[in-house]
């Protein structure tokens, strides 16, 4: 699968425990809606540490957004 870097944008709290995570998005990048991917943080202690990811965007947007319960 190709490797993509997304910016990712102010990540907001919307709920105890529950944030919204936005992203640019890169043309093309096709998903399903309800898929998956794998993710992981450009960030020194979390390199190449990838966690899976449900889409919480539509694959119209031009954004990528997932919804994490943590």
């Amino acid at each position: 699968m190709k490797t993509q870097i997304e910016k990712i944008k102010p990540i907001d709290k919307v709920a105890f425990k529950i944030l919204k995570i936005v992203s640019e998005k890169s043309n093309p990048y096709t998903f399903l809606s309800g898929k998956a991917t794998e993710e992981c943080i450009q960030k020194e202690s979390r390199i190449g540490e990838k966690r899976p990811f449900t889409f919480t965007s539509l694959p119209d947007d031009d954004y990528l957004e997932f919804t994490i319960k943590f």
